[in-house]
């Protein structure tokens, strides 16, 4: 039995549906990211899982408990739910000292002084922030202010951990710190933990499944190499990914040629195909099937080189990406063959279409690009 289902959920704010018809089954101990734009109701969603929101349409069930069902005309409030939330700011307490913060929950709970203590010293100590616990949360860093609200919600031994967008506040150093702060704490406590981002890496990086949603509609669920690997759509080939797929429209000669070296030449009904930047094979010298190029840019970001190609019949364009340094420069003739594995094809309605089995690569190819 998952721990958490959602049965055709909707919310609407007037006219305007939020969350439209999401059914969603969240295992024991899994770390469920959910993940999309702004605006594509994963918070609402979030926020309906706690309590704070009401639904307008379907059910969520905790446990095999109907928490929240419209047909029932059952609403369970959130602190019967047993579940911990972590907001985007924080919340703490502000003339409450770090101690006073964690044990909040625990005083609610009327557990007593000893056993209280115990468990803050615990959880504090597990998040690595023993010592702070008579400083207030002005006197903290970010990063500390976050490690602190994770310890007041783990303090009660919640069944669930919703997490809305809780790194988006830290710099870049920090969110990768707390990432493994946060995977760690999945491991060691084993609590089941829905954590909303709109950051594909946090995403890719935190989860064990995750759920893509768009307009409030949910687009996939799988885990991150399926999400990346197998995109259900266009939107999900598109939005996941940096950098981004290269898009394709068919019917161009860029697009026949792709094909044409994927052996996919008899697929119809595709109007676009995709192609993963590190999927594009190069070489110095034309082999059969390869796509000639012309070496527009080379650009740095730090440990990786995107190149920028064009294809000459008709000004298309390619972007490669690759973590060993280029020797080529701008200006060069080189020629590209796609991995078919890399190959998306979809159609107008932006579905996926089923490629054919991939055919292997040309050996002297590969070679040429590895080295």
């Amino acid at each position: 039995m998952p721990i958490i289902e959602l049965d055709h959920l909707a919310k609407r704010f007037g006219q305007t549906p939020v969350v439209n018809d999401v059914s969603l089954r969240i295992e024991e101990g899994e770390f469920m990211c959910i993940l999309g734009p702004s605006g594509c109701g994963k918070t609402t969603m979030l926020r309906m899982i706690a309590g704070l929101e009401t639904s307008t349409g379907g059910r969520i069930t905790i446990r095999g408990q109907v928490v929240d069902g419209v047909q029932e005309g059952r609403f369970v409030p959130p602190e019967k739910r047993g579940i911990g939330l972590v907001f985007q700011s924080y919340a703490l307490w502000p003339h409450m000292t770090v101690e006073r913060n964690i044990e909040f929950g625990l005083r609610l709970r009327k557990m007593d002084r000893a056993a209280r203590r115990a468990r803050v010293n615990e959880v504090m100590a597990m998040l690595r922030i023993d010592g702070l616990g008579a400083r207030y949360p002005s006197q903290l860093s970010g990063g500390q202010q976050q490690r602190v609200a994770l310890a007041r919600m783990l303090a009660v031994n919640p069944r669930v951990l919703l997490l809305d967008e809780p790194l988006s506040n830290l710099d870049a150093a920090l969110r990768l710190r707390m990432r493994e702060e946060l995977s760690r704490l999945h491991r060691d406590f084993g609590t089941t933990i829905v954590f909303v981002t709109h950051d594909q890496w946090e995403a890719m990086t935190l989860s064990t499944r995750i759920a893509v949603m768009n307009g409030g509609q949910l687009q996939q669920v799988g885990t991150p190499d399926q999400i990346y690997g197998q995109p259900a759509n266009r939107f999900v080939a598109e939005f996941i990914g940096n950098p981004p797929i290269n898009m394709i429209a068919t019917g161009t000669a860029l697009a026949d040629a792709i094909l044409a070296a994927g052996g996919l030449s008899d697929i119809r009904q595709a109007v676009a195909v995709g192609l993963r930047p590190e999927g594009v094979m190069l070489s110095r010298t034309p082999t059969p099937g390869a796509i000639p190029v012309d070496l527009r840019a080379v650009l740095p970001t730090g440990g990786s080189w995107i190149l920028d190609l064009g294809h000459p019949a008709e000004g298309g364009q390619l972007f490669h990406v690759t973590h060993v340094p280029p020797g080529w420069q701008a200006g060069q003739r080189l020629y590209a063959l796609p991995r078919p594995e890399a190959l998306h094809l979809f159609d107008a309605c932006g579905g996926r279409i089923p490629c054919p089995p991939a055919r292997s690569l040309q050996p002297a190819l590969v070679q040429e690009t590895i080295r």
